[in-house]
């Protein structure tokens, strides 16, 4: 089910105004790495997970956790993905897989909660030179030494542009395992933060959320989503929300009354206009209503 026309003209005069930010979940990756819930089965059945809930992936990431180290299920993931070729975004196949779209966007900050490196990947093949950095959500991830590109001893101050976007890695980094949020503690220890401390997230972030915001990869229930959105209304206010636009996969009882609520549910509690599809159907979508525009605009 598509956006009606007066949706899409909204997200396309902010895409042309440079005013809007996309954040990337793992549905974006989908085609390439393994699904969460049959990583979690197979670490469950290899590590003998004692619970039933073997596909929650931070529930036995958190088993892991426990039974050896704190960094253990964080550098078996990270290992895990790092074992995955990166896909070449410069091939016509990958026109439209949404990190290619996203990169033909031209945007200066992409906002991604998956810990892989797609984004940067598919904006060089775009000729860019992306930035990227990590959220300093915990201790590990603020003594790994590693300096912030925010940092304000740089001189000049970084500052994302077209040519350098910024590619901001939310729950971590897979070569930097200590700012990876996996576990569930991890996701309430960032909750807390995310809420409690406003230093948490550097400005340049925190000013993007006025922007209209595009929400790639993510499901209605999808923890991550709700996060993010927790985080936002919390640094600006939930009525200075720009009208934004979330892709999500249908509900699988496709009656009418349920996506009727769910589109209530996600305007009321998120001020979010929802297309029901899955993320190449969309990218395809709005690469062709751009060009469109653009055309118009001439």
């Amino acid at each position: 089910m598509s956006l009606k026309d007066y949706h899409w003209n909204n997200l396309l005069n902010a895409l042309y105004q440079k005013k809007c930010a996309p954040f990337i979940g793992a549905g974006a990756s989908a085609q390439w790495l393994p699904l969460a819930r049959d990583l979690s089965k197979g670490w469950a059945e290899t590590y003998d997970y004692p619970l039933e809930d073997v596909s929650d992936l931070s529930r036995v990431a958190q088993f892991l956790e426990l039974k050896y180290d704190d960094l253990f299920p964080k550098n078996l993931l990270s290992q895990e993905i790092k074992k995955i070729e990166l896909p070449d975004f410069s091939l016509d196949e990958n026109r439209n897989t949404p990190h290619a779209l996203l990169a033909d966007l031209n945007l200066p900050i992409y906002i991604t909660t998956n810990y892989d490196h797609f984004m940067e990947k598919a904006l060089e093949s775009r000729g860019k030179e992306p930035v990227s950095e990590f959220c300093r959500w915990n201790n590990y991830a603020l003594g790994t030494g590693i300096s912030s590109v925010f940092d304000k001893s740089n001189k000049p101050p970084y500052k994302p542009t077209l040519s350098q976007p910024l590619v901001y890695h939310l729950h971590g980094d897979i070569d930097i395992p200590p700012s990876m949020v996996l576990t569930e503690s991890d996701y309430i220890e960032f909750l807390v933060k995310l809420n409690k401390d406003t230093t948490i997230l550097p400005s340049t972030i925190q000013h993007t959320f006025a922007s209209t915001l595009i929400f790639l990869g993510y499901s209605l229930l999808d923890i991550n989503f709700r996060i993010i959105f927790r985080g936002i209304t919390n640094f600006i206010g939930s009525r200075y929300l720009s009208s934004s636009v979330a892709v999500m996969r249908p509900p699988k009882i496709s009656l009418e009354k349920v996506q009727q609520y769910l589109d209530l549910y996600t305007k009321k509690m998120f001020n979010v206009e929802v297309f029901w599809g899955d993320v190449t159907t969309f990218s395809s979508e709005l690469r062709q209503r751009l060009e469109n525009f653009k055309k118009q605009q001439k």
